[in-house]
């Protein structure tokens, strides 16, 4: 015999960006924010959930930040190629 079960949970007011957006790696998760005009810089950011195509950012992140929603690994890419070095290497969080 099936059942069917609605699970329903309280909704939840919560910034969160395309998974695209967020490069997770061992030291923790980072996006790409405007610095400038065409000036890009790499933050810590945490992390919630996850669903569908979308991730939770807890903090991190300050009002009227301009992230960087496609093309963050390739910003990311760009800035190990050029400097040799992941832009938050020393980074302790």
């Amino acid at each position: 015999m099936p059942a069917y079960v609605v699970l329903k949970s309280p909704q939840r007011q919560s910034l969160t960006l395309p998974i695209d957006a967020v490069i997770r790696d061992g030291k923790g998760s980072t996006v790409w924010i405007q610095a400038g005009k065409n000036t890009f810089k790499s933050v810590m950011v945490q992390t919630g959930l996850e669903s569908d195509d979308r991730i939770e950012i807890k903090s991190g992140l300050n009002s009227g930040d301009v992230v960087v929603l496609t093309g963050a690994y390739l910003l990311h890419s760009e800035y190990v190629f050029k400097k040799g070095a992941d832009p938050m290497s020393g980074h302790n969080h």
